[in-house]
């Protein structure tokens, strides 16, 4: 991989501080609110011991003259002791957790004053530079983009949540929209990638996996996007694939002037590269003028509706056919929203057979070969998205071994996790307690082996198994560069 610029490198880290800033303040807030109910133990102790002065000076009162003579309830009175001991003891442990969460907080906001002073102690000409010239040159929409190519992604300004939509305010969102490939790529069925998909399928059902639930497209992008599959065209659950639809949506509305791009920098770091469902709430809702959790007049449905099924029409009219991505990922935290509610529950029709996101694997490849050939909404918008999905050999390095459970981990479980460390590798991961999908584009150093894989399994086997995707990376790696 060709040596980053001293400017490139030095613009790319600021980047990924500024990342870190972001992140950082949605820390410092849950720190808040954990300070806040610590507060709130504070004062129970207060009262605690309150009560048990009180309680003490009764026992006091209550001792006769005599030690000779027990009273009756003398151990109900120590077992009253005892609790209030323990509870005492409990808030000297509280107060030692709110002395260290006060610590931590302090090394944060110190970590954020250093980080800013960096920024801001800067050369006048490397902020502009920063600011109005983060993308480099990228190559025309016919070529397609080098996944070495250096690239820093905008500043990343706090997080700002999305302005409130009102009852009997819903504005018609621009449906006119249109998306640059107006038609599906003509590609070739190969009978060699064929053969390896059939190994594919062979590997799952020797696992004793179900292949019923299973999709899967290999498209070979060196040799003109040849390409093979099993059940392609079969509309599944995309989890939080889904995501890379909506980003390329977000930036057909800001090459129209819709939205800026520099407001929606942070929510698409934590969408992408964390897999958010908080960020993507906020991006769906910017660009459909839609929001959820709202009590609505009922007559605002039909544009509300209307409003989030732009997202679909978008596609659709570029030959997406029957692609549906207008539902939200959940939960959605910061709103406290756990399960589609209000419109959102509407929308999906029937509670037993309740219509959800649907996609083919087929139009996940579609869409990430588009992305690659910088052909997505326009070249210099394609490099920032293959950007943003672009997952660096360091970062697969530490994922490999992690095993946090509330942690989004897309090198874990899935594609990248068996290949060689100094692969190009980009794409979009997705899992539920039921299902387990991936969407990526894999490249070899030497660029002489360059594909892409996506794998739909709608599953409970599937989903609780995280082997199979590796190993059915690995299969496809090594048959692809012999």
């Amino acid at each position: 991989m060709p040596q980053q610029p001293p400017s490139d490198r030095r613009n790319q880290i600021i980047a990924e501080l500024q990342s870190d800033l972001a992140h950082a303040h949605r820390i410092i807030q849950q720190q808040h609110e954990q300070i806040n109910q610590l507060k709130e133990q504070l004062q129970t102790k207060t009262r605690l011991q309150r009560d048990s002065q009180f309680v003490n000076q009764e026992i006091s009162n209550s001792q006769p003259s005599s030690h000779s003579a027990i009273p009756p309830n003398k151990t109900l009175i120590r077992g009253r002791k005892r609790v209030f001991s323990s509870k005492k003891s409990a808030s000297k442990l509280t107060l030692l957790q709110f002395t260290s969460l006060v610590a931590v907080i302090v090394a944060l906001m110190t970590g954020i004053g250093f980080a800013l002073m960096r920024r801001q102690n800067s050369s006048p000409s490397e902020q502009t530079k920063t600011q109005s010239q983060a993308v480099p040159t990228v190559p025309k929409p016919q070529a397609s983009i080098s996944p070495t190519t250096a690239l820093t992604v905008p500043s990343l300004p706090p997080i700002k949540s999305p302005p409130q939509i009102l009852p009997s305010q819903i504005a018609l969102v621009n449906s006119e929209l249109v998306y640059n490939p107006q038609t599906a790529p003509n590609f070739q069925k190969s009978p060699a990638l064929q053969s390896i998909v059939d190994e594919i399928v062979s590997l799952a059902i020797s696992k004793g996996l179900p292949k019923k639930p299973l999709s899967i497209t290999l498209i070979d992008t060196k040799n003109g996007g040849t390409y093979g599959a099993y059940q392609q065209d079969a509309p599944r659950f995309p989890a939080s694939v889904v995501k890379m639809f909506w980003m390329v949506y977000l930036y057909a509305q800001i090459k129209n002037r819709i939205l800026n791009e520099a407001d929606f920098t942070p929510q698409l770091n934590e969408m992408i590269k964390r897999s958010d469902n908080n960020a993507a709430s906020d991006i769906i809702d910017a660009m459909t003028k839609t929001e959820s959790g709202k009590n609505l007049d009922e007559k605002d449905y039909e544009s509300w509706l209307k409003n989030r099924k732009t997202i679909n029409v978008f596609f659709q009219n570029a030959g997406y056919k029957k692609i549906n991505i207008n539902q939200k990922t959940y939960p959605i935290t910061d709103k406290k929203i756990y399960e589609p509610q209000g419109f959102d529950l509407k929308m999906r029709g029937d509670p037993k057979n309740p219509i959800r996101n649907k996609i083919t694997t087929q139009q996940a490849a579609r869409l990430l070969y588009e992305i690659y050939e910088g052909q997505a909404i326009s070249s210099d918008y394609s490099q920032r998205m293959f950007t943003w999905l672009s997952i660096d050999s360091a970062t697969r390095i530490e994922k490999r071994e992690r095993q946090n459970p509330d942690e989004f981990n897309p090198v874990r479980g899935y594609f990248s996790e068996s290949l060689p460390e100094d692969v190009n590798f980009g794409g979009k991961a997705g899992w539920t307690s039921t299902s387990r999908q991936e969407a990526a584009y894999i490249q070899t150093k030497d660029g002489k082996a360059a594909y892409i894989l996506v794998v739909f399994a709608e599953d409970r086997a599937y989903a609780s198994d995280k082997k199979i995707f590796p190993e059915m990376s690995r299969l496809v790696f090594e048959r692809m560069t012999k």
